[in-house]
């Protein structure tokens, strides 16, 4: 994306045009006016200037320039998986770590976390961040360093460093990297929305090996839990999958078809009620069978 542009993306453009049709648009639903609109990934899940920051006076676009160098980083990744088959040992380590790191980013950078991120950065240390103020007098330092953890323009600086921090639970000696599973849906149409990543409430206060579904694009899933192999997706699974997009979504949702959306929508309204925890879990016990 060019870094001059107004429209800051959540959702990286590379990673929406995995959810495209052949002609390069989707189907949004906002929940929030109750409409549909067929649109394309550039005019979508993004916030206007939500990454310009004023430093004295100045304007920056430091934030978004480091997204965009992150996002140059892993989209070839992405392209990989997309390329790769069922038959493919795809998860190299690296692979993995990549991974890791493109689903914390992800989650961090989502304005559904402002407040989540708010509260958190406010008890941290820079030090949290492996970052430090270097002078002759350590006392100066340490003061230095507190100032700027005062200051709501260094929260919005830090804020991508969350994504790296999230990758310290992978050097712990009790993760779990068999649970990294690609399963491959050819010719899909899932639903995404504008907070993708699905985590287990059963497992949610596990740091090291929290359980998570990434739809990845219209044909391959993410899915960090014990999985016995699977490589399809169950239909029902993904139809779970898709409400589960719906319902975690703050506002928007997309799809390549339509018409299915508006089903899945229709039916979203229906049963709305009943998406408590149980129904995550569950969401999970079904790929664990």
């Amino acid at each position: 994306m060019s870094t001059n542009s107004k429209k800051h993306h959540y959702l990286p453009q590379f990673y929406l045009r995995g959810f495209t049709d052949e002609k390069g648009f989707f189907t949004v639903y906002d929940k929030k006016l109750d409409i549909f609109r067929r649109s394309r990934p550039e005019n979508n899940f993004y916030e206007k200037n939500k990454n310009l920051i004023d430093i004295h006076g100045e304007k920056s676009l430091f934030i978004e320039n480091m997204y965009s160098h992150l996002e140059s980083t892993l989209a070839p990744v992405v392209a990989l998986i997309e390329n790769s088959s069922h038959k493919d040992r795809i998860l190299s380590s690296d692979i993995i770590v990549r991974l890791k790191f493109f689903v914390e980013i992800m989650r961090w950078r989502n304005p559904a976390l402002d407040d989540v991120y708010k509260t958190i950065v406010r008890r941290m240390k820079i030090e949290d961040f492996g970052l430090n103020v270097v002078s002759n007098n350590e006392e100066k330092s340490k003061e230095i360093e507190e100032i700027m953890m005062q200051e709501p323009v260094v929260w919005q600086m830090l804020r991508p460093f969350m994504a790296a921090m999230g990758l310290g639970s992978m050097t712990n000696e009790s993760y779990d990297a068999n649970k990294w599973n690609i399963t491959y849906q050819e010719g899909g149409f899932p639903i995404l929305g504008d907070f993708p990543i699905i985590f287990n409430p059963a497992t949610i206060a596990d740091n090291i090996n929290g359980e998570f579904i990434f739809p990845l694009s219209s044909q391959r899933t993410v899915i960090y839990s014990k999985t016995n192999g699977l490589k399809q997706l169950p239909d029902m699974f993904s139809i779970d999958k898709d409400l589960a997009q719906i319902h975690l979504a703050k506002r928007f949702v997309c799809c390549k078809r339509g018409e299915y959306l508006k089903f899945m929508i229709s039916l979203y309204k229906k049963d709305k009620h009943e998406f408590t925890d149980k129904f995550f879990e569950n969401i999970f016990l079904a790929v664990n069978r």
